[in-house]
């Protein structure tokens, strides 16, 4: 199956006269000293475009495109082993995850890599804009612009044809970024329903179809879709959920949220959907104790060599029958000896029980038990007791340990054991590199106060909590972070992060009321969080698992009432001998006003003492 845009983006009417100022511009002055290199225009797009080029039309080609697109844009005089290295720490340094080369040649022409999935895409939108055909060539080795675990192109331009690669180019700079996650599914033309509005606002990035839509098109709930506005190139990560509405043929409904981005105010057009690219695996098993301790995920080594191609830093492991999910960096990946089946992962305890392996899930959404229902491995009484058990949208009630194992067991012939892993994309969590200052300051609170972070499953707060900026977390929970009851805590998710204030969660039935939750052993492993900061993290849905950090600025100014007296008293001491210099007592109290915070801090510090026992 190829990658086929059903139409190419139309483009900005005065796109050709933006490139005739860019033109004049560089005919009256150069951009480049003498004594330059290379000149960079920065950009937020993770897609770089290297013009090894000093020739004026191919210059004000790549600087209108990149102040159209925003991508990132490298001119470079001449092309030598030194320019190469600097484009490459440039990749790495700016995390670029697709690539575009324009060089300058008599006769037009591109080229790609042989394993490049992305060059349907660049064939069908050249055809689209160039009426003579363009030759291309598929190149086996890399260059400063042609990577093999990237998509990237290099084109070959005639001067005197550089406006008439502006479309080509300015289509492929809004595409591009959809295509970093190594997506190989064709592209699907529809149509976004106006008298229809989603079933439920969560999570935000919903898109809802029908089930014939959804067999059609080879999809399943909570799979996760690029959908893209050809009109001006922006798109969102959906996900999939079904509707029994009446739709149109080829036709679906977009959350509020996903509507706005795409579209703005202006009214809605036909969209572009495909599907996101994933590796499935459908053995989950248990790991050994020295494995659960290092918290690793065990695959085999094939699955990591494919997995560390994607050059995605994270990975986010779904299950894709309740939409639970956690992110895991690609360094958590391990191997086992013996483990040679691409199809089998292996987890810890707290891993299944974020997935809701570990115990039969609480519930199973209508149309997914439809799903595993269908499962013709089923026996007669295996398939009453699912559809007892969680038909028209029943939750789990409290059942035996025995009866746990029963539906367990219904669970695993009908399929539900079976996981997704999607690469996670640079920008949906990328590291900024701190300041000297504040590493600085960071290693002084780790070392005075201690650091101390958990993982925990997002659920609804409280009803009388919606509104506010306090997070719930239960006692045994804020005892392992070392904190107390209106305390503050750090949340991180991805890229963001918020601040919130701690309150204690104890009562399972007002829990109840926002959530479904069978049991209280779910409420230590999860965090009640309000939809302002769920929004504010860019959580789309509850069920994902996101980092709750102790705020050691915090604790640190909390606790002065303890070190102002011994500060005081060091101080005192100090300055009162007579037989010290000046210098003499500007050195003991650097030494001992630092001393003296430390040790009164202690309690603080090894209120989450993790030393291992022997």
């Amino acid at each position: 199956m190829i990658n086929k845009l059903p139409n190419a983006f139309p483009v900005p009417e005065n796109i050709r006269t933006e490139f005739s100022k860019n033109k004049s511009m560089l005919v009256k002055r150069s951009i480049m000293s003498p004594l330059r290199q290379l000149k960079v225009y920065t950009g937020t797009s993770p897609i770089l475009m290297v013009i090894p080029s000093t020739d004026i039309n191919l210059l004000a080609l790549g600087i209108t495109l990149q102040e159209v697109s925003n991508c990132h844009l490298m001119i470079i005089k001449r092309l030598t082993p030194k320019t190469e290295n600097k484009i490459n720490r440039y990749i790495a340094q700016y995390n670029i995850r697709g690539l575009i080369g324009v060089e300058e040649k008599e006769n037009n022409g591109y080229e790609y890599m042989y394993n490049d999935h992305f060059h349907p895409l660049i064939n069908y939108i050249t055809e689209k804009y160039i009426d003579t055909t363009v030759p291309n060539t598929i190149s086996t080795e890399e260059d400063y612009c042609l990577k093999e675990n990237k998509p990237s192109v290099k084109f070959f331009i005639n001067k005197n044809d550089a406006t008439s690669f502006l479309p080509v180019l300015l289509s492929l700079l809004k595409v591009l970024p959809t295509q970093i996650e190594h997506n190989q599914e064709p592209w699907t033309t529809a149509s976004v329903s106006d008298a229809h509005k989603v079933t439920m606002i969560t999570p935000f990035n919903r898109l809802e179809l029908t089930r014939e839509m959804k067999e059609k098109w080879g999809l399943n709930e909570h799979d996760y879709v690029f959908v893209l506005n050809p009109i001006t190139g922006s798109f969102r990560k959906c996900v999939i959920y079904e509707t029994k509405k009446n739709l149109g043929a080829d036709e679906v409904i977009l959350s509020t949220g996903v509507k706005k981005s795409l579209f703005g105010s202006s009214a809605a057009e036909p969209i572009l959907i495909q599907k996101a690219a994933r590796f499935p695996v459908h053995h989950i098993q248990t790991q050994s104790a020295r494995d659960v301790q290092l918290n690793r995920i065990i695959v085999s080594e094939n699955m990591i060599n494919i997995l560390k191609a994607t050059e995605s830093p994270y990975i986010e492991l779904m299950n894709p029958h309740t939409g639970a999910s956690f992110d895991f960096h690609i360094s958590q990946l391990a191997q086992q000896t013996g483990l040679s089946d691409d199809k089998t992962i292996k987890l810890n305890y707290i891993q299944r029980q974020f997935l809701d392996y570990e115990q039969p899930p609480d519930f199973i959404p209508p149309t997914v038990l439809k799903d595993l229902c269908l499962n013709v491995s089923l026996t007669e009484s295996e398939h009453l007791l699912l559809k007892s058990t969680y038909e028209e949208g029943k939750v789990l009630e409290r059942i035996s340990y025995q009866e746990s194992l029963q539906l367990k067991k219904s669970l695993k012939k009908a399929g539900y054991y079976h996981t997704f892993m999607y690469p996670v994309n640079h920008y949906y969590k990328e590291a900024k590199r701190l300041s000297v200052k504040k590493r600085i300051k960071n290693k002084l609170l780790t070392a005075f106060i201690g650091n101390k972070q958990l993982s925990l499953k997002v659920i609804r707060p409280y009803t009388s909590d919606e509104t506010s900026n306090i997070i719930r977390l239960t006692k045994s929970t804020m005892t392992l972070l070392g904190i107390e009851e209106a305390d503050t805590v750090i949340l991180s998710y991805r890229n963001k992060t918020a601040k919130a204030q701690v309150l204690e969660m104890n009562d399972l039935e007002m829990i109840k009321e926002t959530n479904i939750m069978s049991s209280s052993s779910m409420m230590n492993i999860s965090v009640a969080v309000p939809s302002t900061i769920r929004t504010h993290l860019g959580l789309n849905n509850i069920g994902k698992v996101i980092l709750v950090e102790r705020d050691m600025p915090f604790l640190l100014k909390k606790n002065w009432n303890i070190q102002f007296v011994p500060i005081i008293a060091v101080m005192f001491t100090v300055l009162s001998v007579s037989i010290f210099t000046t210098w003499t007592r500007i050195l003991l109290l650097l030494l001992f006003v630092p001393l003296s915070m430390y040790v009164t801090l202690s309690r603080v510090r090894y209120s989450i003492s993790n030393k291992k026992q022997s």
